[in-house]
């Protein structure tokens, strides 16, 4: 078996060179800032993603990035986009992906994106505000009785798809680190997401291939009956679905949650994978490719495009797990 040495390390949003400017912006302005820098021509391209355009990447980190090595971010700026990418489709939806990270200050984070929306900077689907309390059934909150919980606001443009959490009355050490210089003091990328085709919830390869465990309070089930939960992910009426958190063994940030709707929907998987605009692809860490290659190959339902150099200089691997969604392993040479 494949051991995933750090979970989610890269969160790969595509763009096109025209926007790289104001792209770096928004993510420095969330902590991320550039380390890596590199370059691929249309036909290395091509055999590294399946996209024949030329390519110019950078790679960010966050202060948080250093506590597990996960959570970077990885921009791509293409010549030409394969499309426009999932931009603000709604969360629920197979082929769907976001970023999650928590901040400490979840009204600031509302309040910048509404007055972005207001004064037209962006097009943007903002989820309500919503509070999803840490114990169920829920108890009554009061003064006496303060709210524990979580707090979450998606926000989803052209170029990104983030959901904020924030928590309140309670700690989870680990899962995110705390940048308290950023201006919405949030963390590295904590989280990734994935919707998997409805009525086909599994989280076996990625247990099989990566190592990956069930994380702690985040064992599998159903989801979907509650009114925060129906406000956040703008689920249809009646929608419900199984959802999963996995993690890599004994790494308690940089987590996979897996999520697959009890409802037929749209299928956007075409819209996330390399080369696509806003949010394509995942990367991580693995130690040994050519054994991640044999395991991927195993599945019938899998495929890989082949072991490449990637535009930082790293081998690498390209591959499809059985559910469609593109991923990039990283051979870990430290």
């Amino acid at each position: 078996m494949t051991q995933a040495r750090t979970g989610i390390y890269e969160f790969v949003f595509g763009a096109t060179r025209a926007e790289r400017e104001s792209v770096l912006r928004f993510w420095d302005v969330l902590g991320f800032v550039p380390v890596a820098d590199g370059a691929l021509d249309a036909d290395r391209a091509r055999a590294a993603y399946g996209h024949a355009s030329a390519l110019e990447s950078v790679r960010l980190e966050h202060a948080g990035c250093g506590t597990f090595g996960t959570g970077y971010v990885r921009l791509q700026f293409w010549d030409a986009l394969k499309n426009e990418g999932l931009g603000s489709a709604s969360p629920i939806q197979t082929g769907s992906r976001w970023m999650g990270m928590y901040t400490q200050d979840i009204l600031q984070v509302r309040d910048s994106f509404n007055n972005a929306q207001a004064i037209g900077d962006w097009d943007l689907w903002l989820s309500p505000l919503v509070h999803a309390a840490l114990m169920k059934p829920a108890p009554e909150v009061s003064f006496y009785e303060p709210f524990v919980g979580l707090r979450e606001q998606l926000v989803f443009g052209k170029r990104f798809r983030l959901a904020f959490i924030q928590r309140g009355g309670f700690d989870r050490p680990g899962f995110g680190t705390f940048d308290e210089s950023a201006a919405f003091r949030n963390t590295e990328g904590s989280h990734a997401n994935i919707v998997q085709p409805d009525n086909s919830f599994s989280t076996q390869f990625y247990k099989r291939v990566f190592g990956f465990e069930t994380a702690p309070f985040g064992e599998a089930h159903d989801s979907g009956d509650e009114e925060s939960t129906i406000a956040a992910l703008n689920l249809r009426d009646g929608e419900t679905f199984h959802v999963e958190r996995t993690r890599a063994v004994d790494v308690p940030s940089g987590l996979l949650q897996v999520y697959s709707s009890y409802m037929p929907g749209d299928d956007l998987r075409a819209r996330s994978v390399p080369g696509c605009g806003n949010l394509s692809v995942y990367s991580v860490h693995v130690d040994d490719l050519e054994r991640l290659a044999a395991d991927v190959d195993a599945d019938a339902d899998a495929r890989h495009l082949g072991r490449f150099t990637d535009e930082f200089g790293q081998q690498a691997l390209t591959f499809y797990a059985p559910d469609g969604y593109a991923w990039i392993a990283i051979e870990d040479v430290a």
